[in-house]
């Protein structure tokens, strides 16, 4: 069971809102997008793995989602860590397109076109995983169980090559669709349960409480500042900004879509950008609202939690309410 689901981490939601509010102008346009596109391929590889994983059994293993554990080094991530009673794994998971090559010096890189491109060696990567979450378990006394590790291409259309026809590399690097199969093999190969039921969620809780997410980098890092920021509601249809207040609804000047909950995402910009607290005069500057009635009534009706009263009340924006896929849906349910 996912002890820890897969959940779009706060660091990329940030990115995504830089890039969606940062004008094509500005100097760190391309940074901002650059980072952004990478973060959410990332994240994109690792949500592709969710359907394999939920034919694991429930009461057999425990699946964690983005781990982020403090140590004496600094943290140290894992993607998808999976345990049991038997061993545990950890599966780092990549998402990149074309060839993906491993030759005989540790290199891992792609050539497309007489272009090279080098990336991290995964398999020293998850190597270091490896070690580093030994010396948790040990730091906090739990029995210590065989540790596992796979690197998982999460691109069907990836070629992987092994170059060397390294064993190392032909057991933990695969595709996606390898990993059910993989794990059975795991599974026939420790069969002898180690630790008991207890010991098992004892150290799932302890991963839970421990985990520190990653700190989103500040606008002030990239030259930004809020007076920069493109303000309004974004179509969900086309893009463009603002959509105008009419009648009750988001009306879009350019394609005409008509939407009812399209400033959720940009109350989320803001949060993430400017601060979880949000007044009147802020919602209808960044919403691009002129009445104040309306403002009041847009943020009322997401529940937010108030403080103060009457010219001094604030709100504090609750992303994960605006961001999960259920609003998702809802606000891409438009009409044009």
């Amino acid at each position: 069971m996912f002890i820890k689901p897969l959940e779009i981490p706060e660091h990329i939601l940030f990115a995504k809102s830089m890039d969606r509010r940062t004008p094509a102008s500005h100097s760190s346009k391309k940074t901002i997008s650059n980072r952004a596109v990478n973060l959410l391929s990332g994240y994109k590889g690792e949500s592709s793995m969710k359907y394999h994983l939920q034919f694991l059994p429930e009461d057999e293993f425990h699946i964690l989602h983005y781990v982020r554990i403090p140590d004496l080094y600094g943290h140290f991530q894992i993607d998808f860590l999976i345990l049991s009673r038997w061993f545990h794994l950890i599966m780092e998971v990549k998402n990149i397109y074309d060839n993906m090559n491993f030759d005989d010096m540790g290199q891992t890189y792609r050539e497309i076109d007489g272009k090279v491109d080098v990336f991290a060696n995964p398999v020293e990567q998850i190597n270091m995983q490896q070690r580093r979450y030994l010396d948790w378990l040990r730091k906090h006394g739990f029995p210590l169980l065989p540790i596992e590790k796979i690197v998982v291409y999460s691109r069907d259309d990836t070629y992987l090559r092994n170059l060397t026809n390294d064993k190392i590399i032909s057991d933990i690097v695969m595709h996606r669709d390898k990993v059910l199969s993989k794990i059975e093999t795991l599974m026939n190969k420790h069969q002898s349960p180690l630790i008991s039921e207890d010991h098992l969620m004892e150290i799932s809780w302890r991963l839970l409480n421990e985990h520190v997410p990653e700190d989103a980098d500040g606008m002030e890092k990239f030259g930004i500042d809020y007076s920069d920021l493109i303000k309004g509601v974004i179509c969900p249809a086309c893009s463009a900004v603002p959509m105008r207040w009419k009648s009750g609804k988001w009306w879009c000047p350019s394609c005409s879509c008509v939407s009812k909950t399209a400033h959720r995402p940009a109350l989320a910009d803001y949060a993430l950008l400017a601060g979880d607290y949000i007044n009147n005069r802020q919602a209808r500057d960044f919403l691009q609202l002129k009445s104040i009635h309306t403002a009041k009534r847009l943020i009322q009706q997401e529940n937010f939690q108030e403080f103060g009263k009457t010219s001094g009340r604030r709100y504090k924006i609750d992303i994960d309410k605006l961001v999960n896929d259920k609003v998702h849906n809802e606000n891409a349910k438009v009409h044009t």
